[in-house]
């Protein structure tokens, strides 16, 4: 699974990209200097940004827009993310939607002269509005590619209800992603949860790769 330097991921609000990227990010430092580049210029809330100091305490470098975490609502990138391409692993937690994505595009010569080194992940949380229908999930797909300019490589099941998730809505996002792979033609990467929601789902049959991960941008509130 980690056996490129580059890793994008997007996907539609609430399919938990940014809890994937600070996972892989935290991953991805067990091998080497590693840089999460939060690349969402249009939405303020769960992103990569507000985990600056537990990154900072893994030696991660966090390249982030340069209004992040402020009152100010100035959708810009910072010249910083290019620098990002000189580290040895780097994570970009693109925008939530094609708007957001957009800014994936001017990094698309980057991405071009390392497509060997890159993998493009579209996270699917099939709980969420527009995300469970394979239609609605496809048509962001192909919006998402069209802005960023950049090919989508492999789907991921990251299902969920944040705190109330179950094995059982893993397996329904597994079954929501796999009919998503047969209208693409691309393939499923791995499902992602909770090791307790993984070991769920794996006891009620499932196979293929998974990804534990760990929660870090759930607020006290949920």
């Amino acid at each position: 699974m980690f056996d490129k330097r580059f890793y994008i991921l997007a996907g539609n609000y609430g399919s938990g990209k940014t809890e994937l990227s600070l996972n892989f990010a935290l991953t991805l430092a067990k091998k080497g200097n590693t840089a999460l580049c939060d690349m969402d210029i249009v939405n303020p809330y769960f992103r990569s940004s507000e985990s600056a100091a537990m990154l900072d305490a893994h030696g991660i470098r966090l390249i982030k827009p340069p209004f992040a975490n402020t009152a100010v609502d100035v959708p810009a990138l910072s010249a910083e993310v290019f620098a990002a391409f000189g580290c040895a692993y780097a994570v970009f937690d693109a925008g939530g939607d094609p708007v957001g994505a957009s800014a994936l595009g001017g990094l698309k010569r980057y991405f071009e002269d390392n497509r060997a080194d890159t993998v493009f992940y579209y996270i699917v949380n099939a709980r969420r509005p527009f995300q469970g229908n394979v239609d609605d999930a496809y048509e962001m797909l192909l919006q998402i590619e069209r802005n960023s300019r950049v090919k989508v490589d492999a789907l991921v099941n990251n299902t969920n209800l944040a705190a109330e998730t179950t094995a059982d809505d893993l397996a329904y996002g597994g079954e929501a992603v796999s009919r998503l792979s047969q209208k693409t033609g691309i393939p499923v990467a791995f499902a992602s949860g909770t090791p307790e929601t993984l070991a769920g789902y794996k006891a009620l049959g499932y196979g293929g790769p998974t990804f534990p991960i760990q929660i870090f941008t759930r607020p006290e509130w949920l």
